[in-house]
């Protein structure tokens, strides 16, 4: 096709063979063709191949201002469309950093059904606390099938419980390892509530790290809303044979299946791991889930693995299969500035797709209105590209052929292993189009 026919294009970039090196392609987006590369993507270069196009109009790219700068000095007039897929991808990073910062590990909530927490009890308990709420549910009236249900053990277990006799109840002592966390807790508040005490009475951030010697960003961390004292580590899991079982462990535990039982399933689905592991596994569990459990008042606990709620940015409930309905309306009244951030990000991807401009301004005055600082980056940047941004809100075209365009140079360039010209690389790319 002539130069002077091509009316609306994409661009992108692409890395070379070497490192430093990138090269950018221009796709029609009526052909759906490569219409032409260069070896680089340095603006000046860019803005006199696009020179080279007198009649171009509408231009497609990603965020990168280095492009906007060429497009707009090679052709003034033409319509800058900003890629919808880049953006709703800022976007959910800039929200994963805040997950990321409000969540270091598991979230715990309040267990969300009856069954749940007496499981949990139950999951958590030494063998006298068993026994304790077994009794209790006995004397309230339950029979004996019930309760095997409900805390999901075998008749012969529950028998077990219901004969340990009431004068060898007594409260179990708490573990080592319990002890030190609470005392890490404790100390950890001790410095919290000093920093609070320095601020409230007028000292500014920087008098306070200089005082106590903490650093400007525990001040800071110290002073925000979100602080906990507690690790938000502390009840991690490393990543180890069991950590994609993890889930299914606990849950056939809790239904009182045997670790015999639970090794065997677990092998079928390749584990390589030993039944010992196994139990050491569940015995830490309990542990952590018992100390955390008291900090927080002895209030049953359920956790979620934050990568749940993360993949809540990309893909609706319902495909999310570590999370129910119950567990995220705990989590939003806990934590409501969750909520608003899943808020936030459903609702652009539907201004993307709404074909009408002004409700992008509008949701930008509202998300600027929760004043979060990584969304107020995100924000600044929508402003300095703001009219390519409405352009993609107003306009199909999108970047999606460039990068496609882009996966294919890739393959020919992997397949010509460096050992050709950025000549021939073009060539085989342009040419061989006519092939398909």
């Amino acid at each position: 096709m002539e130069k002077s026919k091509i009316v609306s294009v994409c661009i992108d970039d692409f890395a070379l063979k070497k490192r430093q090196r990138y090269g950018t392609v221009m796709v029609n987006l009526e052909t759906h063709k490569i219409v032409d590369m260069i070896e680089s993507r340095e603006p000046d270069d860019v803005r006199r191949w696009l020179c080279e196009y007198p009649n171009i109009s509408v231009v497609s790219r990603d965020g990168s201002q280095t492009y906007a700068a060429a497009i707009t000095a090679a052709h003034p007039k033409a319509a800058q469309i900003s890629d919808r897929f880049h953006l709703v991808k800022n976007l959910a990073e800039r929200a994963t950093n805040v997950f990321q910062t409000l969540f270091q590990g598991r979230i715990g909530i309040p267990v969300t059904s009856e069954t749940q927490r007496i499981r949990m009890e139950m999951f958590t308990g030494n063998k006298v606390e068993r026994a304790l709420m077994v009794k209790r549910l006995r004397k309230a009236g339950r029979s004996k099938n019930e309760i095997c249900a409900l805390i999901g053990v075998s008749l012969k277990t529950l028998n077990r419980y219901l004969n340990v006799p009431d004068n060898v109840i007594s409260e179990e002592k708490q573990t080592a390892r319990g002890r030190e966390h609470e005392m890490a807790v404790e100390k950890l508040r001790e410095r919290a509530e000093r920093v609070l005490f320095m601020y409230e009475n007028g000292c500014s951030l920087a008098t306070i790290s200089q005082s106590t010697g903490f650093t400007y960003g525990t001040v800071k961390n110290y002073l925000s809303e979100n602080f906990s004292p507690i690790n938000a580590h502390y009840g991690k899991q490393r990543e180890g044979k069991l950590e994609p079982f993890r889930a299914e462990v606990m849950q056939m535990r809790l239904e009182g299946i045997t670790y015999r039982e639970i090794h065997q399933k677990l092998k079928e689905k390749g584990y390589l791991g030993t039944q010992d592991a196994i139990r050491g596994f569940m015995s830490k569990e309990q542990r952590i889930q018992r100390d955390l459990q008291s900090i927080t008042d002895g209030d049953p606990q359920e956790y979620i693995d934050k990568k749940w709620l993360i993949r809540l940015l990309y893909k609706p409930l319902e495909s999310v299969k570590g999370i129910t309905k119950a567990q995220l309306s705990a989590i939003f009244k806990l934590y409501p500035l969750v909520e608003s951030i899943l808020r936030l990000v459903t609702e652009f991807k539907a201004v993307l797709k709404s074909k009408q401009p002004h409700r992008l301004l509008a949701w930008m005055e509202e998300a600027e209105f929760l004043n979060v600082t990584e969304l107020n980056r995100f924000l600044t940047g929508l402003k300095s590209d703001i009219d390519a941004v409405l352009n993609a809100v107003e306009h199909a075209f999108s970047n999606g052929l460039a990068e496609g365009s882009v996966n294919k140079i890739k393959v020919i360039k992997r397949v010509m292993y460096g050992r050709c010209s950025f000549d021939l690389l073009k060539a085989k790319c342009i040419l061989g189009q006519s092939w398909e």
